[in-house]
């Protein structure tokens, strides 16, 4: 799930991005609009000087057949409307082929005296090859509201021809479309013959191939009865039933087991000390079974009549017979024990228990053979219920196949059928025709080239070609846009903030009626500005008269301090104290690659901030002898300035004029000389730095460009860190890396983007502002 701030950031970035573009073709305009007007003027030229080519064409529809066709139609929604309806795609391919042949195109030519009658054959065959090119086949779908009948009209198409001359291509194209019907009309006779044969023969075999399909799927659903997908919920709830007869018959199976041992154990405790068991309850009384009485009877008379007769007496017989249904009748109750001669008669308490264990054993082995078929059947049932997958994917696709041949048979039978009506149809010649609904029409304008396209063309290549150029200006213009290409350019500077474009404040500060060309001019940031100063006073309100007395228009921290561009100083100034670690006095120099990129603006508005925002103690020395502009920033008048400092043993104190509101000094250049250098290089302004550092925090020095001059090679090692503006848009980036590899300073260097446009800035700092909303920057 994408969370919401992600949704914004990346709508941000799209913002971006069309603004960046939206900049880069501002900043190209005339680039782009030179591209498209070479771009139109260019194809309005072609359209002027080449070859024009004209086309004429005619409409040709396919009428459907009327008569008995139509009749059978009302009855027969759903077949076909006319013999082209369902294989008009077909037919018109085969149409194109036709009309462009050698041979149809051959006496077309001849006819319309294309090409001369004496040319040889590699001369006819190139021309012909020219007519095919320039003939043209394409398909018209008729619609209702064109006033064709669909009963009627079915399909259309359009014959056209191309040539130079407009009268030559309406005549080919008439004559084409008269031969093509001609030609058509002569074969329709021979269209349908042989179809009734051929589908009689195709019917009589797929008829065989369904019968042989029904065969095997009867066969098989024979052979899988019991195991079929339709019997699949049946064999579901056998198998449950079969599950709670299982359950039940190990639950009785268990019970008499239970039961057995019990009788066991009574059987073994009552032989061994004579107790019974309590919790066997027997259903006979404590008298000997009168079997056992009536085998003593027996015994007793077998052995009186041996006594007195032969073991072939018959009574002897008798009852030696009936002595052995006795004891088998003891045997089966009570065990072989209990017949044993030798043996007293059993116990009745023991007769009981050996009953009751007979029992039990027989209604254990009958549960064990009832388990023994309930698990059988489960396998079974199991088995079925497996292979039902297999058995219902291969009836699947048995009846699938069969079902695909009903169908296919019922397709063919019914094509059959139309066949026998369109050959009745063809007979009585009521079939349908090509008729020509539009003939060809004397062209008036050029179809080639085409205007309309070729000048939005045009346009689009125009716009095409002025974006590309626009962005290759932009890529091989090496300029700083923003604060990302310091990142990745200059790997070893640190970016100490990116100060936005102010000149947009002084066309928003003074109300709408202030002019364009009272605004900031795109000119060198070093200049002093002090003669167009003049002409914005008029413009100001009261407040902003008062404000603005005595003030260049660079000093944007003082006169507007709550805008971005203050706001980007403060930024720079709190890293600079960051810097500071050890927290003793600084020493900076603020310099430039080239002339003109700001630092002097960057030198004012940086230490006025240190001294207003941070309370801190800050000297500004103007350092540049060949243009010194510090002096048009102090509110008084200073006689002497750093040059009289470094000539003589004036005290610092003297050749500096302080702010009335901050506690921050300007030490102007004072008076400029050709020594000047040759002064810093002397140590005489490590002296003055020296007594400089014991009162002020920081001292930030407005050194000279770094390529046109070498003063801040010497006045590099006298300070703490260096701090380099660069104009964004303005200087390349070749400058800046050569003035860093000139310099060779082993103190840190940090750069200030300098007048950077609002739309290169972060969204984040545009969408952030403590006030000022009307203010673009």
């Amino acid at each position: 799930m994408q969370h919401p701030e992600s949704s914004v950031h990346i709508e941000q970035d799209g913002f971006r991005a069309a603004r960046e573009y939206l900049v880069i073709a501002s900043r190209n305009k005339w680039v782009i609009l030179g591209s498209l007007a070479l771009s139109m003027t260019l194809a309005l030229m072609y359209y002027l000087v080449a070859t024009k080519y004209y086309q004429s064409s005619t409409l040709i529809v396919a009428e459907g057949p009327k008569g008995i066709n139509s009749v059978i139609d009302r009855f027969d929604s759903g077949g076909r409307k006319g013999d082209l309806e369902d294989k008009f795609d077909q037919i018109l391919f085969l149409i194109q082929r036709q009309i462009i042949s050698p041979d149809f195109l051959g006496e077309i030519a001849k006819e319309t005296g294309l090409y001369a009658d004496g040319l040889d054959e590699e001369g006819q065959a190139d021309a012909l090859y020219e007519v095919a090119r320039r003939t043209r086949v394409e398909r018209v779908k008729m619609e209702a509201s064109a006033g064709f009948s669909s009963s009627t009209f079915l399909e259309g198409f359009v014959v056209s021809y191309l040539d130079r001359d407009p009268r030559t291509a309406m005549r080919v194209t008439e004559r084409i479309a008269g031969k093509f019907i001609e030609d058509t009309n002569k074969e329709r006779e021979k269209e349908v013959e042989g179809a009734g044969e051929f589908l009689d023969q195709e019917l009589q075999q797929m008829k065989r191939e369904l019968e042989k399909k029904e065969d095997r799927v009867s066969q098989f659903k024979k052979t899988h009865v019991g195991g079929l997908p339709s019997q699949g919920e049946a064999n579901m709830r056998l198998l449950d039933r079969v599950e709670v007869d299982l359950v039940r018959t190990n639950e009785d199976l268990q019970r008499h087991s239970e039961k057995l041992a019990m009788l066991n154990q009574a059987v073994q405790q009552y032989r061994a000390s004579g107790q019974q068991s309590p919790s066997l309850v027997t259903s006979r009384s404590m008298e000997p079974d009168p079997l056992f009485k009536r085998l003593r009877e027996l015994r007793e008379q077998l052995v009186k009549l041996r006594a007195e007769f032969w073991d072939g007496y018959p009574e002897v017989v008798l009852v030696k017979e009936e002595i052995r249904q006795v004891e088998d009748e003891l045997v089966n109750v009570y065990g072989r024990d209990a017949i044993r001669s030798d043996k007293a008669p059993l116990d009745p308490y023991l007769q009981d228990l050996a009953k009751l264990q007979s029992e039990e054993k027989t209604e254990i082995s009958l549960l064990q053979r009832r388990l023994g078929q309930l698990q059988a059947s489960r396998q079974d049932l199991e088995k079925r219920l497996e292979r039902s997958p297999i058995v219902e994917q291969e009836l699947l696709v048995l009846e699938r196949d069969y079902g695909n041949l009903k169908e296919n048979y019922a397709k063919l039978l019914d094509k059959r059928l139309h066949t026998r009506v369109e050959e009745n149809i063809e007979k009585r010649q009521k079939g349908g025709k090509f008729r020509i609904i539009e003939h060809a029409m004397l062209p008036l304008a050029p179809v080639v080239p085409n205007k309309a396209k070729l000048l939005a063309l045009g346009f689009l290549f125009g716009c095409v070609l002025g974006g590309g150029l626009a962005i290759l200006r932009e890529r091989l213009t090496e300029q700083f846009r923003g604060p990302e290409d310091v990142e990745f350019l200059l790997t070893g500077p640190r970016l100490l903030a990116a100060i936005p474009d102010f000149s947009s404040l002084w066309q928003t500060g003074s109300g709408s009626d202030l002019s364009q060309k009272t605004a900031l001019p795109r000119i060198s940031l070093g200049m002093t500005m002090n003669s167009r100063s003049e002409g914005m006073r008029g413009a100001l309100s009261p407040i902003g008269q008062a404000n603005f007395q005595g003030l260049d228009r660079r000093f944007v921290t003082k006169l507007y301090p709550r805008s971005m561009a203050a706001e980007q100083y403060r930024v720079a100034a709190a890293r600079l104290q960051l810097l500071n670690t050890s927290g003793g006095p600084i020493v900076a120099a603020v310099t430039s690659a080239i002339k003109g990129e700001g630092k002097t603006t960057t030198v004012i508005n940086l230490g006025y901030t240190l001294a207003r925002d941070f309370g801190r103690r800050v000297l500004l020395v103007d350092c540049d002898f060949v243009f010194p502009e510090m002096a048009a920033f102090l509110e008084a008048p200073v006689k002497h300035g750093l040059v009289d400092c470094l000539k003589s043993d004036i005290p610092p104190q003297q050749a500096m004029g302080a702010f009335s509101d901050v506690s921050c000094w300007i030490m102007p250049a004072g008076e400029s000389v050709a020594g000047s250098t040759e002064l810093l290089r002397a140590g005489q302004l490590g002296r003055v730095l020296s007594q400089l550092r014991d009162e002020f925090d920081y001292v930030l020095l407005n050194a000279p460009p770094i390529l046109p001059v070498a003063t801040m090679n010497v006045l590099e090692s006298h300070c703490d860190l260096h701090v380099l503006v660069v104009r964004a848009n303005v200087t390349s980036k070749q400058a800046v890396k050569q003035a860093l590899g000139s310099l060779r300073a082993q103190k840190p260097i940090h750069v200030i983007l300098n007048g950077v446009a609002s739309n290169a800035l972060p969204s984040y700092m545009l969408d952030y502002s403590a006030g000022e909303r009307s203010v673009a920057v």
